[in-house]
């Protein structure tokens, strides 16, 4: 405000947090501009009041985007990642408690997907209209990973936050969740926070594709974690009308036993009998040879 260009600084042990709405575009498609707001504000004031708590500074919002930081200030180096993690698992737990839309309580309740890492930053004011504080650098871009490749209502860190957090948590849950491809940083061993070894998996008949987040591709088939934090997925928190409204195709069940037992399958096409061998008697006979004969005209 006063003119003054403010001095980049330096934070060599931080943890940030990253946070989305599963569907935000899906949701804002079908509901008006002032619903979706009042959605955002409910969500907010809920992890605004939560940041208090945990003693998490709140850097900035955008859209549905939620971004904490922990040990700014160097106040917090026993205890940034676990400050974080136990922000992480009551903002899981807020959001599943505000509704999409306060006037349709069958439309469901908001669900999100978390990330988080540890590492160093640097701290600077940008611009001079309107200046915005912000946080830069590769910590930044990788927390942001960690979310964007997270699934709903689970909190996913790195490898090195994880290590981090034994030390300062070693009473929270770790799972390790594997190598996931993450752009511009290859493969990545990642961990689920607040988790068990006991998670449910859905049966492999119902498996679904394990996706490279770098490229888009399809790797592998693999078993996805049904989500089991006392409410609905944020598939099944819709009631079947918002779903067609999503675009989604909801089957109907079968109405008949019928329908469910299998069809009898055709019968096998008979064969074209094999050739009858032929004998030593029917090789040795042959039949008698025709010779034709080219007249050809004699000059005279």
């Amino acid at each position: 405000k006063a003119g003054q260009k403010v001095e980049p600084e330096t934070h060599n042990n931080v943890t940030i947090f990253f946070s989305d709405i599963v569907r935000f575009t899906d949701i804002s498609r079908v509901l008006s501009p002032v619903k979706v707001c009042g959605m955002l504000d409910r969500l907010y004031l809920a992890f605004d009041a939560l940041a208090t708590k945990h003693d998490v500074f709140k850097v900035e919002t955008i859209g549905d985007a939620w971004m904490g930081v922990t040990n700014l200030e160097d106040n917090q180096n026993d205890t940034h990642a676990k400050r974080i993690a136990m922000f992480a698992i009551d903002a899981v737990k807020a959001a599943s408690k505000v509704l999409i839309d306060k006037d349709d309580p069958e439309a469901g309740y908001v669900h999100i997907r978390v990330g988080f890492h540890s590492g160093s930053v640097v701290s600077n004011v940008i611009g001079s209209l309107n200046p915005r504080y912000g946080l830069f650098g590769d910590t930044v871009n990788t927390a942001s990973r960690m979310e964007s490749l997270s699934l709903s209502d689970r909190i996913q860190c790195s490898d090195v936050a994880a290590k981090i957090l034994v030390k300062q948590a070693p009473e929270l849950p770790l799972r390790k969740r594997g190598k996931v491809a993450v752009k511009g940083k290859g493969n990545m061993v990642t961990f689920w926070v607040g988790e068990n070894s006991a998670a449910r998996m859905v049966p492999k008949s119902n498996a679904q594709p394990m996706v490279n987040f770098a490229a888009g591709d399809i790797v592998s088939p693999r078993p996805m974690p049904v989500e089991n934090h006392g409410k609905r997925s944020a598939m099944n928190a819709l009631p079947k009308h918002g779903l067609q409204a999503l675009g989604f195709h909801v089957s109907k069940k079968h109405e008949s036993k019928e329908e469910l037992e299998p069809q009898p399958e055709e019968p096998p096409k008979p064969t074209q009998p094999a050739p009858r061998p032929v004998t030593t008697s029917e090789a040795t006979h042959k039949a008698p040879r025709q010779i034709t004969y080219r007249s050809r005209s004699l000059s005279q």
